[in-house]
């Protein structure tokens, strides 16, 4: 979580100055030739681009020369990089098949990687699981959560759970401090569902994610996909987590790696058999049958048998050296390193636990994946990301039951956002011209001062920044549209500035922000200065006019977070509300338990003892009660925002995959819809009215400003409500029955 004294000069600071180490690109200065991503709208499209590209023409909006493809981007049909001018890219917006050029961030990673990106987390000020009952409360401020020595408190956990297994509050008729003695029931555990969270750099020793015997679940695995069984070299870990770059080669690849196990194959410090971390780095960096299977090598490379533009003919995605176990992951007797500033250092801890903890998750038996993104020497930024997971869900084996791919879900706690400044113009509700705008106010020069006027803003969370929307032409969107198209479920938060985020039929999708007196929306749309559409990285499934219905759809998934506190009704019962910083508005999906909620803790401060807080592991990777290298130890931790509510949301999601292993996104959003009902009303869950003026209707932190009454919960799913029925009279059954 963001702590009170983040500090954003000192994270750019730090940010950049990493890069500088690391050896990353940086943006050159003049107008010289750079890399550009040149952006078609379909594949046949970008052929006929590209080929007057590389090759000398009379094409208006081509330059005539011969220019340099310096990366096919394989993994996305309508989309390469080239080495152009500045001059050379803006002849290309030019040309009618051509929907965007912009330079490549993936290659400039030094100037983009981090840059205006920022970890959802709590802002500033704020299935019978077990045999027995647990301790579950709303209130994570009770003493006795941090009482970790007292055995009666194992496994106690935060209301991410419990919260969500009903439709009605369990809290309803009491305050949110009131312990529930109970045992969670679920109706899925997440099984055969690939699971992967993107974050910070995090900690994969930690006691959450180790299966030790105690306090767990009683139908608990605690495996992870490289178990003994998997290929002939396999072994089986402790350890439930996987790094989708370092080990998720030899998962994609087992071939490759069996044919040189000696070299190809080390066992890491849980047990697994894991690829050397070079070794899988260069697997994902070289096209060559010296670093992959030869499958996984286009027919157009010596040794190759990919056909051209197949999912196997992925070509090349480059990873940093610094990409390590030792930055990224950590293991029993280390944390990881790789972070920028303490104050991500516990971000991506606490979210995967959230989405498949044994103790906070809900999905505790998925395939637990891993990638560290942005923040951390090393990591890889978000246009790369897309790339990994497109590959990762084409690539992956089939389940061996039935033959079928098993789904996969992406968890992400980070987003973009842009601040307001004295003296910019807002745009309410204009008619798009540059015309009828109205001066921002600010309290002081620095942007986390409050803006004053217009009203429409003055009320967003903190540092007066808003959640910020990208045009869906810009490459990191065309790439996150192709790993949708792939198949991958993408969950992402909604963010945390008290933001109304609204659906393309609504009013205030038109309204921006900008420095400038006259600028027009389809200028603003260009310099994505939009202040109150769905957020990057949220939008890269966009579907404009779905279906013909005048609206366009997100196929990424939104949350809002729900306070951990209530408030009283007056009659002895108790409403919920949204916590005072999540986003909202009708593009909000759903909303889950954000604020105040438990998670396990990958560094800095906050922690809560546990009772199982650490573990042994002997010379054989073994769980042993004495001798063995002693783990460190393992607290807990406070964690909120739409951070929390994201990861909770994905860990519920992929119970539903596990049993409709057929659902797309479609599917969910429709669950969500007809399923996941409705709270009643204010005294249930507090909506308030939409304000539709700009400057009345905003002094609150709590209205939802049009998103649906719809708290998550584990509603059935189709196959789940299948029930069987005997009608009539006088009924007779006889002999041996098994009902299931």
């Amino acid at each position: 979580m963001i702590e009170t004294s983040f500090n954003y000069e000192e994270y750019e600071k730090n940010r950049i100055a990493s890069h500088k180490a690391e050896g990353l690109c940086f943006v050159p200065d003049g107008d010289g030739p750079k890399v550009y991503c040149v952006i078609c709208a379909n594949a046949s499209d970008w052929n006929e681009i590209h080929d007057y590209i590389i090759n000398e023409n009379e094409i208006d909006g081509i330059p005539n020369r011969k220019i340099e493809c310096t990366n096919l981007k394989k993994t996305c049909n309508r989309i390469a990089s080239y080495m152009i001018s500045d001059a050379e890219a803006e002849q290309l917006k030019t040309h009618p098949k051509v929907i965007g050029v912009n330079l490549d961030e993936g290659y400039y990673e030094g100037t983009y990687k981090g840059r205006n990106v920022f970890v959802d987390s709590e802002p500033p000020n704020k299935t019978a699981r077990y045999s027995a009952n647990v301790k579950i409360s709303k209130d994570t401020s009770l003493s006795g959560f941090n009482s970790g020595s007292d055995p009666s408190w194992l496994r106690k956990t935060a209301a991410q759970i419990y919260r969500h297994q009903t439709f009605d509050n369990p809290w309803k008729n009491s305050s949110s401090s009131t312990i529930i003695n109970d045992t969670p029931e679920q109706f899925g555990d997440g099984t055969d569902v690939d699971l992967i969270v993107c974050d910070s750099a995090s900690w994969f020793g930690h006691i959450e994610f180790i299966k030790t015997g105690i306090g767990e679940p009683t139908n608990f695995v605690g495996t992870n996909p490289l178990k003994s069984g998997f290929a002939s070299s396999a072994t089986t870990g402790v350890c439930g987590v996987l790094d989708v770059i370092l080990d998720g080669p030899y998962y994609l690849d087992p071939d490759f790696f069996e044919a040189n196990p000696g070299s190809r194959l080390t066992t890491r410090w849980d047990g697994t058999k894991v690829p050397v971390e070079s070794v899988a780095r260069a697997w994902w960096g070289n096209e060559s049958t010296t670093y992959r299977s030869a499958k996984y090598v286009s027919t157009n490379i010596s040794g190759g048998t990919a056909t051209i533009g197949s999912d196997e003919d992925f070509g090349t995605i480059s990873i940093s050296s610094n990409y390590t176990r030792a930055r990224h992951n950590g293991s029993n007797t280390a944390l990881h390193t790789g972070y920028y500033g303490s104050s991500l250092a516990s971000h991506g801890t606490p979210c995967m636990s959230q989405s498949y903890g044994k103790t906070h998750g809900w999905a505790y038996n998925a395939n637990k994946w891993f990638i560290s993104i942005i923040w951390a020497s090393g990591a890889i930024s978000d246009s790369i990301l897309y790339e990994i997971q497109k590959v990762f869900h084409d690539l992956k084996p089939n389940r061996s039951s039935d033959n079928t791919k098993n789904p996969t879900i992406s968890s992400n706690s980070w987003g973009y956002s842009k601040p307001f400044y004295n003296g910019y113009y807002a745009y309410w509700r204009t008619s798009g011209d540059g015309t009828g705008e109205e001066s921002i106010t600010v309290t002081g020069s620095n942007p986390n001062y409050d803006v004053t006027s217009p009203q429409w803003l003055s009320y967003f969370w903190s540092d007066n920044s808003h959640a910020m929307w990208t045009r869906p032409t810009h490459s990191r969107m065309v790439e996150g549209a192709s790993m949708l198209d792939s198949g991958v479920i993408f969950v992402a938060s909604a963010g945390n500035n008290n933001n109304q985020l609204v659906k393309s039929d609504h009013a205030n999708y038109d309204n921006y922000v900008s420095s400038s007196s006259s600028r027009t929306l389809s200028s603003a749309e260009l310099n994505s200065e939009m202040v109150n559409r769905i957020p990057d990285p949220n939008c890269i499934g966009n579907l404009p006019n779905y279906n013909n219905e005048g609206v366009d759809i997100y196929r990424a998934f939104t949350i809002g977070a729900l306070d951990d506190v209530q408030a009283s009704n007056g009659d002895g019962s108790f409403f919920e509300y949204k916590v005072a910083y999540s986003n909202m508005g009708n593009a909000v999906d759903v909303f889950t338990i954000g604020d105040d909620s438990i998670g396990a803790q990958g560094g800095g401060s906050d922690n809560f003892s546990r009772n199982d807080s650490t573990y042994r592991l002997d010379s054989n990777y073994n769980i042993v009660s004495s001798g063995g290298t002693l783990s460190l130890t393992s607290y807990d931790q406070r964690f909120g925002g739409t951070s929390s509510a994201c990861p909770v949301t994905a860990g519920l999601f992929a119970t539903k995959l596990q049993y409709e292993r057929g659902w797309i996104w479609s599917n969910l959003k429709t669950w969500l819809k007809d399923k996941v009902t409705n709270q009643s009303s204010n005294t249930e869950f507090m909506a308030q009215t939409e304000a539709t003026s700009s400057s009345s209707g905003w002094n609150t932190y709590f209205s939802l400003h049009g998103a649906e009454r719809k708290i998550l919960w584990d509603a059935p799913s189709s196959e789940l409500t299948a029930k069987c029925e005997l009608r009539g009279s006088n009924l007779l059954l006889t002999g041996t029955f098994t009902i299931s």
